[in-house]
Parts: C-alpha cells; structure tokens; sequence
C-alpha cells in the first residue's frame, strides 16, 4: 500500500533525497572527494510550494510510475545506473516500463535516457531495443564517470527517486525504496541536471 508522508516531514524527506542524489554525482564526478564536513557542495533545492511526497517501497514503485509514464503528456527524462531488458520475458516489469517510453516516443512525447556503461556493458539488448523503438539514449559522460542516480522526471512537476534501478530484481524481488516528489520546483531543477548529463553524454 501506497504510503503518505505527513507534511511535517516533507521538508526532511526532500532533503534526504536530494543529499543523497547530489552525494553520488558529487563523488563520481571527483576523483578526490572533499571533506564531509566541508558544505559547499551541498546541493539545495528550495520550493515556494508544499510538495505531495509519497513513499515507494519494493514492488510499489513499479506500479506507480508505469501509471505515471502512460499519463505523460510531454516529456520524461531517465537517468538509470542499469536499464536490464529481457528479450526471453515479455513481462518483465522493465519490458513494461521501456514498451511505454516507445509508446510515448509515438505520441511526440519527449523522451530521454541517460544510462551508464554498466548497461552499455552488461546488457546491450537494452540499448538495441531503445535505439530499435527511436526512444533517444546516450551514455554519461566518459568511462571514468560512474552515473549511478536512479531518476525519472515526467512532465516537469513530478520526480520519482531512490535506489530502484530498472531490473527484475529491483522491481519484484528486492528491498528497495524510493519516493515521488510532485512539485514543479524542484521538478525543473532537477530536469536542468538532468539536461547536463545529456549535453555532455555520448551517443551509443
């Protein structure tokens, strides 16, 4: 069952998040990570607005955003450390979930992937069916760069992160746990980092 956050710790669950996603780019990005105590690279998002914050744990988060992506009305970004497809399993819940972005693309939707070489290198049927169903992909930006951030924004106002990447194991099986985050903020924010890994990936 879906569950909902108080609005009370709305302002501690965004910062949760958001600390922990800039933390992996921070120390991906350096090869010489500065001191934790050290707060200039605290990564800030501030909202005018109160944010609708809803936890999603193992199976849940599957459900939820296949609901969200088929209800997009004109863009959704992906950056995923691994993207597994699986030729040999119709139903695999990643089979779901790239079917709808090639759906999406057919309805002019903007659709963009960023993906680390760890799919790349691990699971190249991925990339041949998203090349294969015209949904653009690119790597990060260089082998040295490990992209390891689990994030889908759809539309520009809602934001689904945590540590789910796009296997099986993740979708079904694992204990996992992510939350989506409705509000345009922080939603744009985001899509502007989101933006930067593209402009600087590299075509597959």
């Amino acid at each position: 069952m879906v569950r909902y956050l108080c609005a009370g710790r709305a302002a501690l669950a965004i910062s949760l998040t958001i600390l922990s996603f800039a933390a992996g780019f921070i120390i991906a990005s350096h090869l010489q990570a500065p001191s934790l105590t050290t707060p200039s690279n605290t990564t800030t998002i501030t909202s005018s607005s109160s944010p609708t914050i809803t936890a999603l744990v193992d199976s849940e988060y599957f459900v939820e955003l296949k609901n969200l992506l088929l209800k997009a009305n004109s863009s959704v970004y992906v950056i995923m450390y691994v993207i597994k497809y699986d030729p040999n399993e119709p139903d695999d819940p990643v089979n779901q979930l790239l079917r709808v972005l090639a759906e999406l693309r057919t309805r002019g939707i903007d659709v963009k992937v960023v993906v680390d070489d760890e799919t790349y290198k691990s699971y190249p049927e991925t990339i041949t069916y998203l090349k294969n169903a015209g949904v653009p992909t690119r790597q990060d930006k260089s082998q040295r760069t490990t992209t390891h951030a689990k994030l889908v924004i759809i539309d520009n106002k809602t934001v689904v992160i945590g540590s789910h990447n796009w296997t099986e194991s993740a979708l079904r099986y694992n204990h996992e746990t992510s939350v989506m985050i409705q509000d345009r903020e922080i939603a744009e924010e985001l899509a502007k980092y989101f933006m930067n890994l593209w402009n600087e990936g590299r075509s597959v």
